[in-house]
């Protein structure tokens, strides 16, 4: 069969790959793709990983900044959330700004003893007191504990924590810890579980100074006047070694003036020999820092004046006033106790000013006073607990002028 040429219609001979008349090729030519370059492909995959591995970065970061953290503090420790940063303290009432990483209290072997320890959380930037909606709103669970040194039975309790209000102070998270002198040095750790997943811990060392008690009577010290009385106080106080606490067991004799007790711890004992009895016409003032309590028991007193002027830590038993303008008188003052004692017949009967962690008035009778109890205004009381109690024909019961919290139980007041 003959064929033409496509292009000039000449006839072309059998199997010709081109033209002879107009040079024209005659196969079809296929198409080629020029080579793709493997440098972009490798590019684009290179930057496709960095982007995963960028992603892998970020999340990591996410993921560790949510991951629980475990915050630990001696005496105080700083921690910061997502709504700011907050101080937590370990302390007593007397400032929430002062940290107690070590508390040393001074015990008779045999005797119990205790005290509060608060927990104070403060804004960081402020020292504005957030206690209360740090507790209430960022905390799940909460525990108290004693770790002692060594696995024994050491003696010491703690009671569950509780929100109280400090006037002055704001709120705090208290705990009552007690002990005895023979008891060993201890740990004291809270630690708060927080609604994010972190943990607080906050620890304060207790340390336990035994004391020995030394009896004294007027056959070994002169103490017929106030005036002997007060020189053999004083010289007590400056030869005892501080774990020795002097108890002095008084003559039933009247004393007339003013006795001081001051830095030094002293327990005073009045004694009755039929119708003669341990008798003070004038005062006793009480000063000193620290938490070693004075104990005063069993001693009559006669105003007027201020029977009873207190600025240290005393436990009174047994004692009676009468005819004073203020029978008891206490003010910034860890602690204060009162335990059967009679309060009659003065213009105050009890007056608690700018006081500090624990105050109880036990089986106390407070009767024909102008006023039976008095709270002023501007205080600082951390507890005041009265406790089967008696108040009746004062001119005013109660007089708590600042509104402060008490505990009122099993008391008559008429």
């Amino acid at each position: 069969m003959e064929h033409s040429c496509p292009h000039c219609g000449k006839p072309l001979p059998d199997g010709a790959s081109f033209c002879p008349y107009c040079a024209h090729g005659l196969n079809r030519r296929q198409q080629l793709e020029p080579p793709r370059c493997v440098g972009g492909i490798l590019r684009r995959a290179a930057k496709a990983l960095g982007l995963l591995v960028l992603a892998a970065a970020v999340l990591l970061g996410l993921a560790q900044m949510r991951k629980p953290k475990t915050y630990t503090g001696q005496g105080s420790l700083t921690y910061t959330d997502q709504d700011g940063t907050y101080e937590l303290v370990l302390g007593d009432s007397g400032s929430r700004q002062d940290p107690t990483a070590v508390y040393t209290v001074h015990t008779p072997l045999e005797e119990e003893h205790g005290r509060f320890i608060h927990l104070f959380i403060n804004e960081k930037a402020t020292g504005s007191d957030v206690t209360e909606l740090f507790i209430q709103n960022k905390i799940v669970a909460h525990r108290v504990e004693v770790v002692p040194d060594e696995p024994t039975d050491h003696g010491v309790t703690l009671e569950e924590p509780s929100l109280v209000n400090i006037i002055n102070l704001g709120c705090s998270f208290q705990s009552n810890v007690r002990w005895t002198g023979s008891s060993p040095d201890v740990t004291i750790r809270w630690t708060l579980h927080m609604k994010n997943g972190d943990t607080l811990c906050l620890e304060q060392r207790q340390i336990v100074e035994p004391l020995a008690l030394r009896r004294y009577t007027a056959e070994d010290l002169p103490m017929e006047t106030l005036g002997q009385l007060q020189q053999s106080i004083n010289r007590l106080s400056n030869e005892l070694p501080p774990d020795v606490m002097a108890e002095i067991c008084l003559p039933p004799v009247e004393y007339v003036g003013t006795l001081n007790l001051s830095g030094y711890p002293i327990r005073l004992y009045g004694s009755r020999n039929g119708d003669q009895c341990t008798t003070i016409r004038g005062g006793i003032r009480v000063k000193g820092q620290g938490d070693d309590a004075n104990r005063i028991a069993d001693i009559e007193f006669h105003g007027p004046g201020v029977g009873l002027e207190v600025t240290a830590p005393v436990k009174v038993s047994g004692c009676s006033f009468q005819g004073y303008e203020t029978a008891v008188a206490t003010k910034n003052c860890k602690r204060v106790e009162l335990y059967d004692c009679l309060l009659t017949d003065n213009t105050v009967g009890l007056s608690l000013a700018a006081q500090m962690g624990e105050n109880r008035v036990e089986q106390c009778r407070l009767a024909g006073n102008g006023t039976g109890i008095l709270l002023p205004s501007g205080n600082s009381v951390a507890q005041v607990e009265i406790i089967n109690c008696v108040l009746e024909q004062n001119g005013v019961n109660l007089d708590n002028q600042g509104g402060f919290p008490l505990s009122l139980t099993d008391t008559a007041v008429t």
